[in-house]
């Protein structure tokens, strides 16, 4: 877990888990189907929502290694283990 923290750190991504997860963090080797809820905010004063899958009703499907349009996802998707709940403070780089 602390090589993944350093590297997150690293890539700019702050995290502050919410809600601690159960079992060990999984090896997510490519082609694995990862399915969450997530909600995304600005960092602003008021936090305003960009995206939230809870409100369009349905989680996030990503599959690890497809080179999803923003990489950073199978980074944090990576540091979390079953049932976490997290915040992450990613910086734009």
């Amino acid at each position: 877990m602390a090589d993944r923290a350093l590297m997150m750190e690293a890539d700019g991504i702050t995290k502050r888990i919410l809600h601690a997860g159960s079992g060990e963090l999984l090896d997510f080797s490519d082609g694995t189907k990862a399915t969450f809820h997530y909600k995304a905010l600005m960092c602003n004063d008021e936090r305003t929502v960009i995206d939230d899958s809870r409100v369009r009703g349905k989680p996030m499907e990503l599959i690890i290694g497809k080179k999803f349009k923003l990489p950073v996802w199978e980074t944090i998707v990576a540091s979390m283990r079953k049932g976490e709940l997290a915040e992450f403070l990613c910086d734009t780089k």
